[in-house]
């Protein structure tokens, strides 16, 4: 019996050795809240404010060529301050974006970008009505 137990001792000792570190435990640092982390950070918001300040300057462009009546090219510009306004409230907080703000915004944008081609394609392009 002592030379099963003094062969089992060495044996699980033999295997606590050969475990690799990586296999070992180890406290892991507590998660901060901000940038990087689960927030989408300053270039996220700065690379939709620029896709809105295109969508603002194309908005510009097609009034000015009267692709877009006025009443829609104040409506498309009311919706893009609109939403820059939300942009700058959620992301002034420090942290940045949370993925649903982020997700939300997106969202918003590209249903700006939709209406602005629905407009500009109705059938009104030749008309003088400005």
């Amino acid at each position: 019996m002592r030379k099963f137990l003094i062969s089992a001792a060495v044996a699980a000792s033999a295997l606590a050795v050969a475990t690799p570190a990586s296999a070992q435990w180890y406290p892991q640092a507590p998660q901060q809240r901000g940038y990087g982390y689960g927030h989408y950070n300053y270039g996220h918001i700065r690379a939709l404010q620029a896709r809105l300040d295109h969508v603002q300057r194309e908005l510009g462009r097609l009034a000015q060529y009267r692709m877009i009546t006025r009443n829609e090219y104040r409506n498309l510009r009311e919706d893009s301050r609109d939403l820059e306004r939300k942009l700058r409230h959620d992301a002034r907080d420090g942290r940045g974006l949370t993925p649903k703000e982020f997700h939300n915004v997106q969202r918003k944008m590209a249903r700006l970008e939709q209406k602005i081609a629905r407009d500009v394609r109705d059938g009104r392009r030749w008309s003088h009505r400005w």
